[in-house]
């Protein structure tokens, strides 16, 4: 059984790992709930061993994110004394248990069977295909009433494929499941090495072909040995093992893509986040230098104002920006001539202008004196694609 314990206590983690590695559960680590919602999403588990107070995330809300996206991953939730309410609130939002704290490592360990156990929908913990038999109460296996001697690795492969006896697991699925993210992956050779050895065994306590290889595909348990089925074809259990195993693996794809996705927003909002905050920043000092830009798209003849510019000239910046003629009659009358042979005709010529102008303020008829400069905007052939510049209120430094 593959476990993710999630506490940033590093005692009681420790604590919890080595008992739990002890009875040959598999076990890794997070510490806050951001990073237990990417394992849960880029790995499969069979149990999350929770605490509701979690940096970043805290426990219940993680059960809502799992249960949203339809992860059926059991969920025993670690409490503080006396905390009822959250247990509630827990349970409501998808955990199958709450286990409250100091952890009684006993009673941790029965709950996980019992969670196991529910997660199976088995009456009897015993794990059985033909006359191999496995009891997860006793962490023992028998074969034709006989204890099998195993080490800790082969018994938990011989668990994973009795726990799932109809499907088919890849050398890659078997790493996944059974070696922890602090563990370095097996070699091919590593993982034949350990089946090898376990057929060994099978084959001395008189089992033939239990395990069989599937080139390609990967190992499942010999379909014959199922008492409750009298069909000889073995097709239809190889595919619903396939089945079983294609399911898995969509199950797998769903929640990378779903990480993808939810990465990909988060990263949007961080974006967009930045974009409002710069342009915050960009408003603020706009105003307080009382400095406008403008942009004028040569193609679309489109004019944008940013919200200063439409105050330097007295008007409403939740207006459309005013037109080529609008903008001529806000200059005052004696500086029109200045305005074309300054900035008009030198933006035709393609230079860059400047020129200080006075203008008329469309709400008060106050005159304002402006600095207005910029220059066009090419495109990778040269041609002009845009006007756009800066218009600077300098009356106040002028006075």
């Amino acid at each position: 059984m593959r476990i993710l314990l999630v506490s940033p206590d590093p005692t009681l983690c420790r604590v919890i790992h080595q008992v739990l590695s002890r009875h040959s559960f598999i076990v890794d680590i997070a510490t806050d709930g951001e990073e237990a919602w990417e394992l849960l999403q880029a790995f499969m588990y069979d149990g999350v061993l929770l605490e509701a107070v979690l940096p970043d995330m805290d426990g219940v809300t993680l059960c809502c994110r799992l249960r949203e996206v339809g992860n059926p991953v059991l969920i025993l939730l670690m409490l503080e004394p006396a905390d009822a309410n959250t247990c509630v609130q827990g349970l409501d939002s998808g955990a199958d248990a709450c286990l409250v704290k100091p952890i009684q490592l006993p009673e941790l360990l029965a709950q996980l069977r019992a969670l196991a156990r529910r997660g199976l929908r088995r009456a009897s913990p015993l794990l059985t295909w033909g006359p191999l038999s496995l009891n997860p109460t006793a962490q023992q296996i028998t074969c034709h009433s006989q204890v099998l001697k195993v080490n800790r690795k082969e018994y938990q492969i011989l668990k994973l494929f009795l726990t799932y006896p109809r499907q088919m697991f890849s050398r890659s699925e078997i790493g996944d499941r059974l070696w922890t993210l602090d563990d370095e992956l097996p070699s091919d050779a590593t993982l034949k090495s350990h089946i090898r050895s376990i057929r060994r065994k099978l084959e001395q306590a008189g089992l033939q072909d239990f395990i069989q290889t599937h080139y390609g595909l990967g190992y499942c348990l010999d379909p014959v040995y199922n008492k409750k089925t009298k069909l000889l074809n073995r097709d239809p259990y190889l595919l619903e093992g396939m089945v079983d195993s294609i399911t898995a693996n969509i199950w797998q794809e769903l929640m990378a893509a779903n990480a993808r996705l939810h990465e990909e927003i988060e990263q949007r909002k961080h974006i967009e986040a930045q974009l409002r905050r710069s342009e915050m920043m960009l408003r603020n000092a706009q105003r307080v230098a009382q400095v406008g830009c403008w942009e004028f798209d040569v193609i679309t003849r489109e004019i944008y104002w940013t919200e200063e510019l439409f105050l330097i000239h007295g008007l409403d910046p939740n207006q459309p920006a005013p037109s080529a003629e609008e903008i001529l009659a806000l200059i005052h009358p004696d500086d029109r001539q200045l305005h074309q042979e300054a900035i008009q005709y030198r933006a035709l010529r393609r230079e860059a202008f400047e020129a200080n102008l006075r203008i008329i303020r469309a709400n008060d008829g106050e005159i304002r004196y402006i600095n207005a400069r910029g220059g066009p905007v090419f495109d990778h052939s040269g041609q002009i694609i845009k006007l756009t510049g800066t218009t600077s209120d300098v009356t106040q430094w002028l006075r």
